[in-house]
């Protein structure tokens, strides 16, 4: 009886195993992290077509200990997603937005040759200030920054020269560099959230605006503005945060996982996909607008304008002498 007894309490085990290998789950069963993250723009913007395809990799590689809910141009604008992840109703968000003068330098036009240039300056000497500093002001994990591609500035009338725009109101967001560059070429600088943009551009409170290129075509601003011009007003970056209330719930083999993982897809799918974008979205904008509404505009005569501002700003928020090493900086 006794051996009985004990064969069934085996089959019993053995019976609850399988089912528990079946569905897949460990004993115990997996914690969960579960996370909601956003983005002020739409799901076509390539930065979060990236970081889908980055937070399913992550539930994947994690066996579903961490699933993430997204969000893309749903929850306002970037300044209001960023307070989110601080004040706790948001776990991440990436954009231009930070409210701080430390990474708002980074968008002056001129300020850096090109995006490899600015790499080895934000990555190198000036990299642990920038992290303690947004981690400081808004107790967030900084992954890492994403290229976003260059800037350009867009009108409702043609521009034949950059002192055609003077006494024009321009908008951008709410970010130093920007608008000191507008106020730089002599235009009259309107910063506005990005979800409002479009709706200003068309009822006329702005006669331009400067954005990210690779949002113009998929935000459908052909729509409300002609001209666009291809000269670079500044280089962008996203910078992607988590919370760190949230960060230190991973274990760190996950933590270890998702910023190698963050490398690896900015550097394979991020930036490389936004250079090859751009001549296409100029190409089709002219098919869409008429082929002299993409135009070239005197780029030495923009940097003549633009390096006195960013020698200032540079040596006023990051210390004497930043400028030149910025500019020295190979």
């Amino acid at each position: 009886m006794a051996t009985n007894l004990k064969r069934r309490t085996a089959l019993k085990t053995i019976g609850a195993a399988a089912i528990v290998s079946q569905l897949g789950l460990s004993r115990p069963a997996r914690a969960q992290v579960k996370l909601r993250y956003s983005n002020a723009s739409n799901a076509g913007y390539l930065a979060n077509i990236v970081m889908t395809e980055f937070w399913e990799e992550v539930r994947k590689r994690s066996n579903g200990e961490i699933v993430c809910e997204t969000f893309w141009g749903t929850l306002g604008g970037e300044q209001t997603l960023l307070n989110g992840v601080a004040l706790g109703t948001l776990d991440g968000y990436h954009g231009a937005f930070t409210g701080m003068r430390e990474f708002d330098l980074f968008y002056m036009p001129n300020l850096f040759r090109d995006f490899e240039h600015a790499s080895r300056v934000i990555n190198g000497p000036l990299r642990p200030k920038l992290v303690k500093s947004i981690e400081d002001k808004y107790k967030v994990y900084l992954l890492g920054l994403g290229r976003a591609g260059s800037f350009g500035l867009q009108t409702k009338t043609r521009l034949n020269s950059w002192s055609d725009v003077k006494n024009l109101k321009i908008r951008a967001g709410a970010i130093e560099g920007l608008l000191e560059g507008i106020k730089a070429i002599g235009a009259s600088a309107v910063p506005l959230a990005f979800n409002e943009a479009y709706s200003a551009l068309q009822q006329g409170v702005v006669d331009g605006q400067v954005n990210l290129n690779t949002l113009i075509m998929t935000m459908k601003y052909y729509e409300v503005v002609k001209y666009w011009m291809k000269n670079e007003f500044g280089l962008g970056f996203d910078k992607v945060v988590i919370a760190q209330r949230t960060w230190n719930r991973f274990k760190p083999e996950h933590r270890k996982m998702m910023q190698d993982l963050f490398v690896e897809l900015e550097a394979k799918k991020w930036y490389p996909v936004l250079q090859q974008r751009s001549d296409a979205d100029f190409k089709k904008w002219a098919e869409i607008n008429g082929a002299d509404t993409v135009v070239t505009l005197d780029a030495q005569e923009l940097r003549r304008l633009t390096n006195p501002v960013a020698e200032r700003l540079a040596n006023e928020i990051l210390g004497p002498g930043t400028f030149k090493q910025i500019q020295d900086t190979a």
